[in-house]
C-alpha cells in the first residue's frame, strides 16, 4: 500500500539518503533510492515544501525508522502569495502531452551498430551497419519504410561478436548501401517532410552525429528535432532506471508477448512507433498502464 505525504523539509540526512518532515507531534524520516536522492537534492532547502508518495510499510535503517518514497510529485517554497515551484510532475506530464500530440509527421528510426572484437578494441569505432525507419503522416499513416544493411567504413570486417549478437555474415553487410547513401535519404526526408524524429534511447542521434564527421558529410541532425522516448518514459512514469524497448512494448501490449528480440532495426523501429502511439493514448487519458 502507498500513502500521499506532503509537509516542510526539516532536515536531511545526505549520508543515508533520507529526508526528515516534521509532523504535528514528531520528525518522521523517509528514505530515497541514489537516483532519485541526486536528482532532487539540490532542492532540499530549509523551508521547501514537500509532496511526495511513499510506502506504508516502515522498517529500520541505520538506526532510523524510515519509509521508502516511490515518487515525488511536487516541490515549492513559499512566497508570499506566489510560491516558487521547483518541480511539478503534472506540468512535466502536461508538457509532455502536448509534445506529443503536434500534428508534425514522425520518422520512426533505429539502428543496429558494429561491436568490437574480443581482443585488440582499444581502437575500435562503432559504426552504422543496419538502419531502419518508418516515417508516418500526422494521423499515424505509414508513407515510407526503410530496411537496409550499411557497409561499415572504419573497420569493414565485421568482429566474430558482432555476427553472433546480430546473427548476421560479412556478405549480408558488403551487399548493403553506403552510409552516403543513407544519409542522403534521410536528408531527402528532413527536406520534404520535416518530421519529429523519435529513437529509444540517446545512442542513435549519437551514432549519426558522429559518422556525419567521420565521413564528412553535412550534419542533419542539427536542424531536425529528437526525442528520446526512453527519456520521455522515465520522466512521465518517474522510472528510476532505463527501460529496455521490448519490456516496454510488453508492458503496453495486451495480447502480444515480445521476449526475442531479433535485433532487427526495422523490427525495432516498428515497435518504438507501437510504443509511442500507446503512450500517447496514455497522455490522453484514453489507456491506462503501469511502470513499476
Amino acid at each position: 500500500m502507498e500513502n500521499y505525504i506532503y509537509g516542510m523539509l526539516h532536515g536531511v540526512l545526505e549520508s543515508k539518503r533520507l529526508i526528515a518532515i516534521k509532523g504535528r507531534k514528531k520528525v518522521d524520516f523517509y528514505y530515497m533510492s541514489k537516483s532519485m536522492f541526486k536528482l532532487f537534492m539540490q532542492y532540499f532547502q530549509p523551508g521547501i515544501f514537500i509532496f511526495m508518495i511513499v510506502k506504508d510499510q516502515s522498517r529500520l535503517y541505520r538506526g532510523h525508522v524510515v519509509r521508502n518514497i516511490v515518487a515525488i510529485d511536487k516541490l515549492l517554497a513559499p512566497n508570499k502569495n506566489k510560491p516558487t515551484v521547483y518541480y511539478d510532475i503534472s506540468m512535466i506530464k502536461s508538457g509532455i502531452k502536448s509534445l506529443i500530440n503536434l500534428n508534425r509527421n514522425r520518422l520512426f528510426i533505429d539502428f543496429e551498430m558494429s561491436m568490437p572484437p574480443y581482443n585488440n578494441f582499444q581502437d575500435f569505432v562503432s559504426e552504422i551497419i543496419q538502419a531502419g525507419y518508418i516515417l508516418t503522416d500526422e494521423s499515424g499513416n505509414i508513407l515510407e519504410e526503410f530496411s537496409s544493411y550499411i557497409k561499415p567504413k572504419l573497420f569493414p570486417e565485421l568482429s566474430i561478436r558482432t555476427k553472433k549478437f546480430l546473427h548476421i555474415e560479412q556478405s549480408d553487410v558488403d551487399g548493403g548501401n553506403s552510409y552516403e547513401f543513407l544519409h542522403k535519404k534521410i536528408m531527402e526526408i528532413q527536406k520534404k517532410y520535416s518530421p519529429i524524429v523519435y529513437v529509444w534511447g540517446k545512442n542513435d542521434q549519437l551514432e549519426l552525429n558522429k559518422l556525419n564527421k567521420i565521413h564528412r558529410l553535412s550534419n542533419f541532425t542539427k536542424s531536425m528535432q529528437f526525442i528520446d522516448l526512453l527519456s520521455m518514459h522515465k520522466n512521465y512514469y518517474g522510472l528510476k532506471n532505463d527501460i529496455g524497448l521490448f519490456n516496454a512494448y510488453n508492458i503496453y501490449s495486451e495480447t502480444i508477448d515480445l521476449n526475442h528480440q531479433k535485433h532487427d532495426a526495422l523490427e525495432d523501429a516498428t515497435i518504438t512507433k507501437d510504443i509511442f502511439y500507446a503512450f500517447k493514448d496514455v497522455c490522453n487519458n484514453k489507456k491506462t498502464v503501469i511502470f513499476e
